[in-house]
């Protein structure tokens, strides 16, 4: 008894010295680093798809290792950054060049790489250039870096352009605001790629101004100095940091290929002192390489024999030239009897080795296994043993064929040890059970005490383990003595430390208030029996007062009356994927450019109401006026901002009232839930009255009007597409009617839409199936009465829906674009006809076409006309493109340009329909026509005063003092000739001379015409 009692108080000193040496080892306290740093440095520091990346963002995460500091982020403009870095409140910036004013301010670590700076030009800049002459040119910098500091002091240049960041300054290059960009070649090189800029941009001078590239460090941190240019070491001597490098700048460092010179040019001195050495040892060692080669073999073959390695080799035939000893003992097959045979012809080698052939095959295919787990039968033994086989190929030398190799290791031993380790693992889950159980048979069984406290012993170490290796922080609950248990590493994830004062009632209040009642009702289904397993997620706060996503899960342990007395579980953290999972439902349900929920988001909010039998709502389909004319004309990126900005309009506009989608483009479409007509009419009210205010983008105004089309639910449709669609079909009928307004959808509009897509649909296979044609109408000279050219007319007769008049399709070809492929085959026929006249001997007559603003707003239409004016051999002094006086004043900015350019081609521009738009005089003069066509409405109706008082003798006047030709349309009666002959037009056009003709009629015309009399 006295012998139990000394052993007793022993065991508990061990334990109690055992505890005090785990409260000991305490984890040191990791310091906090202050990194901040700019993002718009590619490909140093940038950010792409809200992503943070770049060389010394990556850098600087591998240099600072987790268990020695805790790497704080933070990102402003360079100006900042510096600023933060000099004052101390940033212990580092990151990479940046060495120079001696910054010096001054700031500490540096060793060099990390050399960097260069290079001068860059558009491809249309040829000749060569040298340092000196840069003052010649306009040069561009990235502001406050390095790079203008050597602009200034070393190049010499006083007057330069400064852009907030590198990227900016290229495009301003590509622009052409600036000549030459005078830069960090890096960088530059790296958005050239990006930006699919190579064919565009090219480097004048090169590797200009080295300087070396180091971390700035903090004054106030001067320690960091040596641990960064020990861990810059680290990662250069194990080539992480080349992969780095290679990864962002595409090529190896400087560092790297001095190390690979040096260490050839020592290869290259050992391989020469060497060879005359080697020459002398070679004779002497070959005779020593004999005796052990002999020696080996023999050593090899007992080896090979006597060790636990099943060895089979075959030659590529399937020949076994190898079958040792201890596979001999496996299978009970002789290595004679199998040597020099196929093994596909060795019946006992079929039998005792199936598993193995198709091992075999599969090598001879060179298809190769490694740790392939089999059982094979013993025959020594007789039982099956577990195997981890691998094969291998052997390449022959001199000719020699090549050796497949298959080696097996008996494993059986392991396998018993891992299922006995199985089993171990399971009895973790019963660890509890078995202390308590260990207590029981304490007080039962004293004699027993011994083997119970190493049971007790193991059991603890065993639960010590899995709490301390586990990546969750273990909890445990007591609910009988309502007592609770947690692991340090549950506290590790709430970010306190194990010596940090913490209160149960700060345990109480970690969790947050939203997700607390969810867990309680997890807990109780989990306490009834409900459930097997506890699983919710929650957030927990921790030490810094920020609430992070855990996944908890857990389960109970119940008694005999079924009562759970105790739980137990884990808590993993889950924020980032928690973050993630939000990110991406945020990119599915919302618009890019303008945050607003999108297309998915409408169609679930609309299934969701209409599954409502009360619901009801107003439905606004919501277009911008002539916005594709904005987009063309003024860029995308402009578009985008208007877009952004009629976004915001729409939404303080709407208010609470409703809720505002963008479905893409310039359509958005506005949900008024449980909503009356008169209140939808009112809100439609105020949002014509709203976009009358002009949108301010870079100090202009900018009037734009939206067109709007209602339906309500359930009145005008069941479902959520009947409902999309109706709305949509309104305001088509909004625009129809004149745009800047709203209209409610009435069935009327069915029919009208539903002629329209169908008229689309037909005219979208019209070119194709060959049913357009050309008519042309004659035009005369009033001098000498000659038919002087002609105007191509476009007719389409389609097989379904017959004579389609142009001021029926025309229009609908326009908005589908589907007027740019028709134009130009109308451009095509008709010079085709003009030079078949000419060689024809017809003579030589001024072709008209007529031309869209769709299709001159297209980048190659200048090219497409020259184009057909080469295929066909036309000259361009007979092609007269016609355009209209309100589609020139629409896009004028635009489109002068290019009409300037088919002018100095020597291509006629006529003004159609002049008269009829609101162009000033001024802004006529800077058009480059060379006709004006009269509009019709002044020739149909004679001037009941004088002729000397009549608008088409003003337009003649106006012509004439320009200096272009005046053109008469629509003459049809003798009345109307004489009155335009009288106001001096140059041609005349019109139904008195002829209507518009097929070739054939046109030739006919021209073989029988007589000018009219005067």
């Amino acid at each position: 008894m006295k012998r139990i009692r000394m052993l007793l108080i022993a065991g508990m000193l061990v334990f109690l010295i055992m505890a005090g040496l785990d409260l000991a080892t305490v984890e040191a306290e990791r310091r906090v680093v202050r990194y901040q740093t700019e993002l718009d440095y590619p490909p140093y520091k940038f950010s792409q798809n809200g992503f943070e990346m770049g060389f010394d963002l990556e850098l600087t995460h591998l240099i600072f290792k987790e268990q020695d500091y805790t790497l704080e982020y933070s990102a402003s403009s360079w100006e900042e950054v510096y600023q933060a870095l000099a004052e101390g409140s940033a212990d580092t910036a990151g990479l940046m060049a060495v120079q001696e004013e910054r010096k001054q301010d700031v500490l540096f670590s060793k060099p990390v790489m050399r960097t260069y700076v290079g001068v860059y030009a558009r491809e249309d800049f040829r000749g060569s250039l040298g340092k000196d002459e840069l003052n010649q040119y306009t040069v561009g910098v990235g502001k406050g870096q390095y790079s203008e500091e050597i602009l200034q002091s070393e190049a010499g240049i006083a007057t330069y352009r400064t852009y907030p960041t590198v990227e900016e300054a290229l495009l301003a290059l590509e622009r052409g605001e600036i000549d030459l960009l005078f830069e960090n070649e890096n960088v530059v090189d790296y958005l050239i790629v990006k930006r699919e800029m190579t064919g565009e941009v090219h480097k004048v001078l090169e590797d200009l101004y080295p300087r070396d590239v180091a971390y700035g460090i903090s004054k106030k941190t001067p320690e960091l100095v040596h641990y960064i240019n020990d861990r810059i070491d680290d990662l250069k001597r194990s080539g992480v940091y080349e992969e780095l490098y290679l990864k962002y700048f595409f090529t190896h460092s400087d560092s790297f290929s001095n190390a690979m010179r040096n260490r050839l040019i020592l290869m290259v001195g050992l391989l020469v002192g060497g060879v005359g050495t080697s020459y002398w040892l070679i004779r002497a060692y070959i005779v020593r390489l004999r005796r052990t080669i002999h020696g080996e073999r023999g050593f090899s073959k007992e080896v090979l024999d006597h060790t636990h390695l099943f060895i089979w080799a075959v030659q590529s035939d399937r020949t076994t030239v190898r079958f040792n000893r201890y596979a001999e003992s496996i299978t009970g097959i002789r290595e004679g009897d199998a040597v020099g045979r196929p093994y596909t012809e060795h019946p006992l080698l079929q039998h005792a080795c199936r598993e193995l052939i198709p091992l075999l095959d599969q090598a001879l295919s060179h298809r190769f296994v490694d740790n392939r787990e089999l059982n094979l039968f013993c025959a020594y033994q007789g039982k099956a043993k577990a195997f981890l086989f691998r094969t291998a190929v052997l390449p022959g030398m001199g000719g020699d064929p090549d050796v497949f190799l298959m080696t097996g290791v008996d494993i059986e031993e392991r396998k018993q040890f891992e299922n006995k380790l199985h089993q171990s693992y399971q009895e973790l889950e019963f660890a509890n059970l078995e202390l308590t159980a260990t207590q029981e048979e304490l007080r039962e069984n004293y004699d027993q005490l011994l083997e119970n406290q190493e049971r007790l012993r193991r059991s603890e170490e065993r639960y010590r383990l899995v709490a301390e290796a586990s990546n969750g922080g273990i909890w445990e609950m007591d609910l009988e003595r309502n007592r609770r248990f947690y692991s340090p590493r549950w506290f590790e994830l709430l970010g306190y430390r194990q010596e940090d004062p913490i209160t149960s009632e700060m345990l109480q209040q970690v969790i947050h208030p939203d997700d607390s009642p969810r867990i309680q009702g997890e807990m109780a289904s989990l306490r009834a029996g409900d459930k097997e397993v506890f699983e919710c997620e929650y957030r927990l706060r921790c030490k810094d007062g920020e609430y992070r996503w855990f996944l908890g899960r857990g389960k109970a342990l119940f008694d005999e009356q079924g009562r759970a007395y105790r739980m137990v579980g884990s808590n993993i953290e889950v924020h980032r994927l928690k973050m993630y999972q939000q990110r991406m439902r945020h990119l599915a349900y919302y618009d890019t450019l303008s945050d607003l929920p999108n297309r998915l988001y409408l169609l679930e909010e609309m299934d969701a109401l209409v599954s409502r039998e009360d619901a009801k709502a107003a439905l606004f389909f919501v277009d911008t006026d002539n916005f594709k004319y904005i987009n063309d004309t003024l860029g995308h990126k402009f578009g985008d901002r208007l877009l952004m900005q009629a976004s915001s309009r729409l939404t303080s506009l709407i208010g609470d009232a409703g809720m505002l989608f963008r479905l893409g483009g310039d359509e958005f479409v506005i949900l008024l839930k449980d909503a009356e007509r008169e209140q939808a009419t009112a809100l439609a009210d105020e949002l014509l009255q709203g976009f009358k205010e002009p949108f301010r983008i870079d100090d202009s105004d900018l009037f734009v009007s939206v067109s709007i089309g209602i339906s309500f639910y359930p009145q005008d449709g069941r479902n959520t597409e009947e409902i999309l669609k109706n709305a949509d079909v309104a305001m088509y009928a909004a625009k129809e009617a004149g745009k800047g307004k709203y209209v409610v959808f009435d069935p009327g509009f069915l029919q009208a839409f539903n002629d329209r897509v169908h008229l689309e649909k037909n005219l979208r296979q019209a070119l194709a199936r060959g049913e357009f044609t050309l008519h042309y109408q004659p035009q005369i000279g009033v001098r000498d009465g000659h038919i002087c050219g002609f105007e191509a007319l476009i007719r389409w007769n389609s097989p379904e829906l017959g004579f389609v008049s142009p001021l029926s399709f025309i229009k609908i070809a326009e908005d589908s674009r589907l007027i740019v492929p028709i134009g130009e085959w109308v451009l095509k026929e008709s010079c085709a006809f003009a030079k078949r006249l000419e060689d024809e001997g017809f003579g030589t007559f001024k072709m008209g076409v007529n031309i869209s603003v769709v299709q001159l707003l297209e980048d190659d239409f200048v090219e497409s006309v020259l184009r057909v004016l080469e295929t066909t051999g036309l000259a361009p002094e007979c092609l007269e493109l016609e355009i209209t006086e309100s589609m020139i004043m629409e896009t004028v900015d635009s489109l002068v340009p290019k009409l300037n350019e088919l002018k100095a081609y020597g291509i006629q521009i006529a003004l159609d329909d002049f008269g009829t738009g609101y162009s000033s005089l001024g802004s006529l003069k800077q058009m480059p026509i060379t006709t004006l066509k009269v509009d019709r409405t002044f020739i149909e109706h004679l001037p009941e005063q004088d002729d000397n008082r009549s608008l088409a003798k003003a337009i003649v006047l106006i012509g004439r003092k320009m200096g272009l030709q005046v053109v008469a349309e629509g003459v049809e009666t003798e009345q109307q000739m004489q009155h335009v002959r009288r106001a001096k037009c140059d041609i005349i056009q019109g139904y008195y001379i002829s209507k518009p003709l097929p070739e054939a009629g046109i030739r006919e015309l021209l073989r029988s015409y007589q000018p009219p009399p005067k």
